[in-house]
């Protein structure tokens, strides 16, 4: 891409940014804003042309930004974790925040503080605040300020801890660790995802001792990488019936992952360590009467191929899944990830 060509896309992006910002987090009871995070995945896929059109498609069926309740301050913060009612407070927490300080401290601020509850909207606080970093690290501007600020708001105001310490303390591979883990009763009511983690996890004992099982990373941009492997071929195999749950665990830590070196060495571990047990507590949540399919057989799309299928389905998840797949391929050339990407154009939309 060109200068020319990059100017265009950054211009693309802080203007459909603009036009979400009008839009609450969340809609249709509980589900999350996908427009910024799906935005940005389009320029990095190289299909910036196609941002505006479907920002126009996706507008019509979110909400208006809640309002505020009570300002929150540096004494108060704690008690507003995980209170959705606070996301206005906390995006005008933050935005003030970030118009005082350079945005890379308040990051590395926040992570910590907020990664404990890595489950916040179903991963999509920690997935909506890498691709604003990202942007923003890219290309600096108000509007990706802004969509840092209602990134991280949004984390703060869905946080959501899961059972148990997540710290990997143990001799276990990740394959080993996966078999170990307890699996849940499947439900036959569909519902949101982090009511599922809730109810699964709270009625399974053994989650926690079996999430430090795994080994701790060796290295953590590499391990990160093996775990979103892994899941991409969970996804394959396990995710027709419920195809959203399972492909969490491949976004959520290829985004983690492309930040991560934007923020102190030491934020490393404690990250891997979070995504790990979220991705376990969607294997332990979703995993129960699913039947594993063989991994498709014959090579995989071009990586080209697959940017346009996205493209041409339009489902944000499909495009956020083909994204964080095509930039691990570019990595690692498994075939898996190609084929995972292909099979979300299959599934959804």
């Amino acid at each position: 891409m060109g200068d020319h060509d990059g100017q265009a896309a950054d211009q693309i992006l802080d203007e459909n940014l603009s036009r979400l910002a009008q839009t609450g987090p969340e809609f249709h009871g509980g589900l999350s804003n996908h427009g910024p995070m799906a935005a940005e995945a389009l320029v990095r896929l190289g299909r910036a042309d196609q941002v505006e059109s479907w920002v126009g498609g996706y507008l019509g069926q979110l909400e208006e930004p809640p309002g505020t309740v009570t300002r929150i301050t540096g004494e108060t913060w704690p008690e507003a974790l995980g209170d959705y009612r606070r996301v206005g407070d906390w995006e005008q927490y933050l935005a003030r925040q970030l118009d005082a300080e350079p945005w890379l401290d308040v990051l590395a601020r926040w992570w910590p503080r907020l990664l404990p509850g890595l489950a916040a909207g179903a991963t999509h606080g920690v997935i909506r605040t890498s691709h604003a970093a990202r942007s923003l690290a890219a290309t600096p501007s108000p509007e990706r300020q802004a969509e840092l600020a209602r990134a991280l708001a949004y984390w703060a105001a869905s946080y959501l801890e899961l059972p148990g310490a997540p710290r990997t303390a143990g001799h276990l591979g990740i394959g080993a660790a996966l078999a170990a883990l307890p699996v849940a009763p499947r439900v036959a009511e569909p519902g949101l995802i982090t009511s599922r983690l809730t109810t699964a996890l709270s009625a399974e004992p053994e989650f926690p001792d079996a999430v430090s099982a795994l080994r701790p990373p060796a290295d953590v941009q590499a391990d990160l990488l093996s775990l979103a492997v892994r899941f991409a071929g969970i996804f394959l195999a396990h995710g027709r019936a419920r195809p959203i749950a399972f492909l969490h665990a491949v976004t959520a830590p290829v985004a983690a992952r492309s930040v991560l070196g934007l923020l102190p060495p030491e934020l490393g571990r404690p990250s891997y360590d979070a995504l790990w047990q979220v991705a376990a507590g969607l294997w332990v949540g979703y995993a129960d009467g699913t039947v594993p399919e063989p991994l498709p057989a014959g090579p995989p799309p071009v990586r080209a191929d697959l940017a346009d299928r996205a493209v041409a389905n339009g489902d944000e998840h499909a495009i956020k899944l083909t994204e964080a797949c095509l930039r691990l391929h570019a990595e690692s050339p498994d075939p898996v990830l190609l084929h995972a990407a292909a099979r979300a154009c299959e599934l959804l939309g």
